[in-house]
């Protein structure tokens, strides 16, 4: 009897993974194109969203209406809100009082900036910010727990980022207990430590005493660093401003609503551009991966011809390429998304120092959901790189291309 030559219709993907296995070069190539993709997306996603939720924090820091600093130290006090680059400025206890019989000011509390230090505790240089618990509106908000100062006791929190040892802190020799650790902002204020006015002083006349100095000064007593200011319900941020400029000379007034307002603006060019990035490589993908798809079809014509001799319909040959471009696609997006987040997620903190920007890496559930959008979204478009190479495939018939 004789033998006829047959076509299992169910062997599609094995045939589609031997393709794979025997042609390495042209499928570690692809899957390369779609790895980079889905870590660019990915990258993409996580970062603009950790960097709006730093925005977020840092508007929840900053607490105040007002911020009042000594003239010509703006961009200083603003670095340290953005990145706590440890910095120091002072001006007269004075000026706390006289602003706070402007009409129009319902809380103000000084704050004192000794810089700086890079001891034990950290692995970049710290800012101490002294402030004064009984007046302060903001810093004892950002604590984990409620906070009780027992007489004679220091009052010592750190910032989210600041390293303790056994609840304790540790400078020139002496440790410290830490009284709460604050949430976490995502802006400078996670590498702030923050004390109560006579254990900021004491800091300093021990490290004055072994020898050991400041850039900054240590006048607790007479000098201040910034003054901040809650307004009363009524009142206008732009005109309680205004009469602090005319009542207290020498100082400037930052507005929190309109640095933050000017800070996101800039931040959204910003992302805008990152997010360009993305789309433009991933388009850079599609079409690469189209010609790729293109060359392969021309090349593989004897090999589809000889499946339709064996019964093959042309259904069966689109399954086969598809299936093709679907293992290709998920293993390099998988890939390139693990490759991702094994960059951003273990070294975020790294990285917000780098970039000097508020930085708030976002929960687990976010970043799964990115790793899900960017996986669909780049093994689609390896799919779709695909589409003319799978109507091809329709063209091809059986016996007339077969040498």
């Amino acid at each position: 009897m004789e033998k006829t030559l047959s076509y299992n219709p169910h062997i599609e993907r094995t045939l589609a993974l031997s393709n794979l296995s025997q042609k390495k070069y042209r499928t570690v190539l692809i899957g390369i194109l779609v790895a980079v993709s889905a870590a660019v997306l990915f990258a993409s996603l996580v970062l603009s969203s950790s960097l709006k939720a730093g925005i977020a924090g840092l508007r929840s820091c900053l607490g105040a209406d007002l911020l009042v600093v000594p003239a010509g130290y703006e961009k200083n006090a603003e670095n340290i809100l953005l990145t706590g680059e440890p910095n120091y400025f002072y001006m007269e206890r004075s000026v706390l009082d006289r602003i706070r019989s402007v009409e129009g000011v319902e809380k103000a509390s000084a704050q004192f900036y000794l810089t700086s230090l890079a001891e034990s505790c950290c692995d970049f240089p710290v800012q101490i910010i002294g402030f004064e618990p009984e007046s302060d509106f903001i810093i004892q908000t950002w604590s984990k727990k409620r906070i009780r100062k027992e007489f004679g006791e220091e009052f010592f929190l750190c910032g989210n980022n600041v390293t303790q040892e056994h609840g304790s802190v540790r400078f020139f020799d002496e440790a410290h207990k830490v009284s709460g650790r604050l949430l976490k902002t995502g802006s400078g204020m996670d590498n702030v430590i923050f004390c109560d006015f006579n254990t900021l002083q004491n800091i300093f006349d021990a490290a004055r005493k072994k020898g050991f100095g400041f850039i900054s000064d240590g006048d607790t007593k007479n000098k201040i660093s910034t003054v901040l200011i809650r307004l009363s319900p009524e009142a206008s941020a732009s005109t309680v401003a205004l009469r602090i400029k005319n009542a207290v000379p020498d100082v400037q007034v930052i507005q929190s609503e309109k640095f933050i307002r000017n800070f996101s603006q800039r931040m959204g060019s910003f992302l805008v551009f990152f997010h360009s990035i993305s789309v433009l490589v991933l388009l850079i993908t599609i079409f690469s991966m189209a010609l790729v798809f293109s060359i392969m079809i021309n090349e593989r014509r004897r090999e589809f011809s000889i499946l339709r001799v064996l019964g093959a319909d042309r259904s069966a040959l689109r399954k086969i390429l598809l299936y093709e471009t679907a293992f290709i696609g998920g293993a390099g997006a998988f890939a390139g998304i693990t490759l991702a987040a094994l960059a951003v997620i273990p070294f975020n903190a790294l990285l917000s120092e780098k970039i000097s920007l508020p930085f708030a890496m976002c929960g687990t559930g976010r970043i799964l959901i990115f790793a899900t959008a960017a996986f669909l979204v780049s093994g689609f478009s390896c799919v779709l790189a695909a589409v003319n190479a799978v109507f091809r495939i329709v063209k091809i018939q059986p016996y007339g291309d077969v040498k």
